[in-house]
């Protein structure tokens, strides 16, 4: 086993014992949604979370019923390739590949163009400097290399780690928001 999967795996058990979900994840949204780039974003590319992962359905919520194109990740195959498709609720999603909710091909438009979006971008952990130990796909950093906007990583600030291991095609978020608090980190 990596370095990265063991690490992975130990995060994942970590992430479990986290206290106080239900009020970190409101405030990690009540930071994400008072940032100037959320807000003159016409169009939010967000995760549907797993188990364990901040809850970002009262974000694609709120942002359906403000009027923003929301749009959520379909995996397109198992060989990494991800696409954008948009939803107007959150009914729309049955489950698809990896156990992850997913938007129906045939029912919802493919986003094609991601001019003045924003995208919201899970991980298991991510360290100070926004890079992140993703699932191991390789379905978002393939996505983020030819994306231009704000990439936003959500984290509980109790499994922020020191240093993650990062390969050549790993690619750090933009902004990094905590429980504790927000972090701009260029790009």
């Amino acid at each position: 086993m990596s370095v990265k999967s063991e690490l992975r795996k130990a995060l994942i058990k970590k992430r479990k014992t986290v206290s106080g979900r239900g009020e970190k994840d409101k405030k990690i949204l009540s930071f994400l949604t008072s940032l100037d780039d959320y807000n003159s974003a016409d169009t939010l590319l967000v995760y549907v979370p797993l188990e364990g992962e901040i809850n970002t359905e009262p974000l694609i919520e709120n942002a359906i019923k403000n009027g923003k194109t929301v749009a959520v990740p379909y995996c397109e195959n198992r060989c990494g390739k991800m696409s954008f498709y948009v939803i107007s609720s959150l009914d729309e999603l049955s489950v698809g590949t990896f156990g992850v909710r997913e938007p129906d091909r045939n029912f919802n438009k493919r986003l094609e163009d991601f001019e003045n979006s924003i995208i919201i971008v899970p991980g298991v952990s991510f360290s100070r400097d926004g890079h992140r130990l993703g699932y191991g796909g390789g379905y978002y950093d393939r996505f983020l290399q030819n994306y231009r906007g704000k990439s936003v990583g959500l984290c509980y600030e109790d499994m922020i780690c020191d240093s993650i291991p990062v390969q050549e095609h790993d690619i750090a978020v933009n902004i990094l928001i905590t429980d504790k608090s927000t972090e701009s980190l260029g790009g």
